[in-house]
């Protein structure tokens, strides 16, 4: 069931709205053990699997999970043993401090599978090393997003970077964009600001909750 809050708790401004989520949900998942986190990524990917989006997909962008993200292990290498052709992110506006040097987000497509090492990235985040391969963003035919939570109407809440938001402007019209979110951290209503970009559709352990 999605989390319902006194909307008087909530900041004004939608910035102040978005850390109050931020901190919200983070509280939250903080609670969910590792057996449920398992079998809820579990769940997640065979629902992911028997999606229309992945059975037409050829080349998907997922992401290797971190902290308590949805565990992705077992989507990639399902996803490779169904032959399909996988990326995953690398950010490459950082410099060796890990600050940014330019204003805008930059995030990657990068080639993942054999023969493509995977090192630690921006923000301790694994991905892939320089020399994997480039992956165009008109290329992808679906991405599958982290979030710290996600509404019934497919408005995603991120980390607060950006990297996903601009990436995602440049792929095809017809790219689907899915989400992975745990039952227990689903919204009913997030903030939202112009460029925040709705997803397709949400997936979690018990539902798929399509865009509205």
């Amino acid at each position: 069931m999605a989390i319902r809050v006194n909307q008087s708790e909530i900041p004004g401004t939608v910035l102040e709205a978005k850390r109050w989520w931020r901190r919200e949900i983070k509280s939250r998942l903080a609670g969910l053990n590792d057996v449920y986190r398992h079998d809820a990524a579990e769940a997640m990917r065979i629902r992911l699997i028997h999606s229309e989006a992945y059975r037409k997909a050829e080349t998907i962008l997922f992401y290797v999970s971190t902290d308590k993200e949805v565990m992705t292990s077992e989507m990639l290498v399902t996803a490779l043993r169904h032959g399909k052709r996988v990326c995953l992110p690398k950010c490459v506006d950082l410099d060796e401090s890990g600050r940014r040097t330019c204003d805008d987000p930059v995030m990657e497509a990068r080639m993942f599978g054999k023969g493509n090492k995977l090192e630690i990235g921006a923000y301790g985040i694994v991905e892939p090393c320089d020399d994997a391969p480039l992956v165009r963003p008109e290329e992808i035919d679906l991405v599958v997003l982290p979030c710290v939570s996600c509404d019934i109407t497919g408005a995603r809440l991120g980390h607060g970077g950006g990297y996903y938001d601009r990436f995602l402007e440049d792929v095809r019209e017809d790219c689907s964009k899915i989400a992975l979110c745990y039952e227990e951290i689903m919204t009913e209503k997030l903030p939202t600001e112009p460029h925040d970009i709705k997803m397709d559709a949400v997936i979690t352990e018990e539902n798929l909750y399509e865009k509205q």
